[in-house]
């Protein structure tokens, strides 16, 4: 037995063990998870390539005649089944196993076994091939036989064959997306290439005589195969989910696989993703999406899903995050489907919600108690009053009638201020503040307003709050008092806002907690004696009072106004007057932050400061 040796001989055997190696890797990764759709199939099309490609560098390292021709018939039993193997996988790939029953792998299975029949009887009919020699072509000493009719119509019905699998192959590269795109694409390749080869062999363009170059193109179809498993994901990315569906639905989704690994995702999805979409797919779950978006992993037997609330620290809104399972018609979980709606403003309403049920709360605690008093005294007086008939009786009856209808009128303004502010409309700061000091009676007070800014506002109530505000500082300070309205400039270097206590570095420290925001603004400042420290987280709630004859409901007023805003209100110290001879300063100031300008910017969430114009 005589052996030769080529270049073509090494690059077919290194070929053939490439696609070997392939189609290997696809058989554990199919008994280590669930089989993928079309697997299998791909092994055995590999498989026959591979023994195409060894019987061929076989035939082409021998000389004689004989061992050519005997190499020649073996390498039939791989090429005979190649153009059906690759419908089927094509079908199986693109989702149509529709199409494949028991009578077309029947009559389609029938081609290649009856050629591969013709190829062992050829001698008897001589059907396949005619009249084989050998000639040197120079390379090597090459086999060349005149191909019968029956060769002729098998290559005709596999170009037919072949072309079904590329239109399929091709629709599918077209309606799909990054890195099952790129699948679909090398999968046309390596499926054009033979059919391509076929027609320059038989049109006569052999660039080498006896060179089959049909049989070197199955070597670029197992390359295209085996680069589409080892560089994008070919049956370790598994299409468990609908691309139609994802693409189509509103909400963010994510889905993975039971590998934790990314197999799609639409375009909601892109700011849940530390990568580009294209880079998420194929890419670990716990790498290719932030960390909050990060659904359990699936559990094997609980087919329930997994729902939590989730915040974007980056943002600050809510999303519901969905984690379902993906199973199979068994039941057996294939991966996860993950949604991620956005519940910002049902959140937002939630907590109003249970705001107001605690401000009811606060109401019955009030009217059983703070209502009780003046009805106590009521009852007690009027019995005094019948009895002796004094007038001091008669007076304390008008001023507990007194205290009464300020207590319901201040109970239904607090009903009224705490409800949230659908509508808002560009006020001035300036024309409000004044409009509210001209209802107050305090003709020796006087106010300062600094500020030309406009804000998004429900005027009435923001002018509300300043009634409040203004009528609490000539309580606790006097008719004589000074304040002042300023404005609360962000500082983008110190990341609060520029005036307030924060930034003059006296803050009592009450929002430490939201010292990652900003706190841009107005405040408004008295020159009276200032609140204690121990009372400043006190001073808003309902009835809280240090004077005999008030309500208590003065500032949870303005903070119900503020917090129906989505503004935000704290107490600190003052500095328009000296209470100390030691120059430590004192007066009352109201800090509101987070307001809205009338140019739309959040001031409370933005590095942009108020427009002063």
């Amino acid at each position: 037995m005589t052996w030769q040796y080529t270049p073509f001989l090494t690059l077919t055997l290194i070929a053939a063990v490439v696609v070997g190696v392939a189609a290997l890797y696809v058989v554990r990764q199919q008994r280590a998870y669930e089989p993928v759709p079309g697997g299998y199939t791909a092994v055995i099309l590999s498989v026959a390539i591979c023994w195409v490609l060894v019987t061929y560098a076989l035939q082409i390292g021998s000389v004689e005649l004989p061992q050519k021709l005997f190499w020649y018939r073996l390498g039939y039993i791989g090429f005979m089944p190649v153009p059906v193997l690759l419908l089927f996988f094509t079908l199986q790939y693109t989702g149509r196993d529709e199409w494949i029953t028991w009578w077309s792998i029947g009559l389609l299975l029938l081609i290649p076994l009856a050629m591969i029949g013709l190829v062992f009887t050829n001698e008897t009919h001589q059907l396949v091939w005619t009249d084989p020699m050998t000639i040197d072509n120079e390379a090597f000493v090459a086999l060349r036989p005149e191909y019968g009719r029956a060769i002729v119509a098998y290559v005709a019905i596999s170009v037919l064959l072949g072309g079904v699998s590329i239109a399929l192959l091709s629709l599918r590269a077209y309606t799909s997306a990054g890195i099952y795109r790129r699948q679909a694409v090398l999968l046309v390749t390596g499926t054009v290439v033979p059919v391509v080869a076929a027609g320059v062999y038989f049109s006569g363009g052999n660039p080498l005589p006896g060179l089959e170059v049909m049989t070197i193109a199955l070597a670029v179809t197992g390359g295209s195969f085996c680069w589409a498993v080892a560089r994008h994901g070919l049956f370790t990315l598994i299409p468990i989910a609908s691309q139609a569906a994802v693409e189509q639905m509103d909400d963010a989704v994510v889905v993975i696989d039971i590998r934790g690994l990314v197999v799609n995702v639409n375009e909601q999805a892109e700011p849940f993703l530390t990568v580009d979409s294209d880079e998420a797919i194929g890419g670990s779950v716990g790498e290719t999406l932030r960390p909050f978006a990060v659904p359990p992993a699936p559990r094997s037997g609980d087919p329930g899903s997994d729902r939590e609330v989730v915040t974007n620290p980056e943002s600050g809104r809510s999303y519901q995050r969905t984690g379902t399972p993906l199973t199979d018609s068994d039941g057996v979980v294939m991966g996860q489907l993950v949604v991620l709606q956005d519940i910002t403003e049902r959140v937002r309403r939630e907590r109003r919600l249970r705001q107001q049920n605690e401000q009811l709360e606060e109401f019955a605690s009030v009217v059983s108690h703070d209502l009780r008093n003046p009805l106590n005294v009521i009852s007690a007086r009027s019995q005094l009053a019948r009895e002796t008939g004094e007038v001091e009786h008669f007076d304390a009856l008008d001023r507990a009638a007194d205290r009464m209808d300020r207590l319901i009128d201040d109970l239904l303004q607090l009903a009224r201020q705490g409800q949230t502010v659908d509508e808002t409309e560009r006020v001035s700061l300036r024309q409000v503040a004044d409009d509210a000091w001209s209802l107050v009676n305090a003709p020796e007070a006087d106010l300062q307003v600094e500020s030309d800014m406009y804000v998004e506002a429900d005027r009435d109530r923001l002018q509300q709050a300043f009634e409040n505000l203004f009528r609490n500082a000539v309580d606790h300070v006097g008719d004589d008092v000074s304040l002042i309205v300023e404005p609360l400039e962000y500082d983008a270097e110190l990341g609060v806002a520029s005036g307030s206590a924060d930034a003059n570095g006296d803050g009592d420290g009450s929002g430490d907690e939201d010292s990652d925001r900003t706190r841009a603004g107005f405040a408004v400042e008295d020159d009276g004696p200032g609140i204690p420290a121990e009372e400043r987280d006190n001073v808003f709630d309902y009835g809280h009072t240090t004077e005999e004859d008030g309500t208590g409901f003065g500032l949870a007023i303005v903070k119900e106004i503020v917090e129906a805003h989505g503004w935000e209100i704290r107490s600190v110290d003052g500095e328009l007057a000296s209470t100390h001879e030691e120059g430590e300063y004192g007066g009352a100031r109201f800090e509101i932050t987070g307001v809205t300008t009338a140019q739309g910017l959040a001031l409370g969430e933005t590095d942009v400061g108020f427009d002063f114009s």
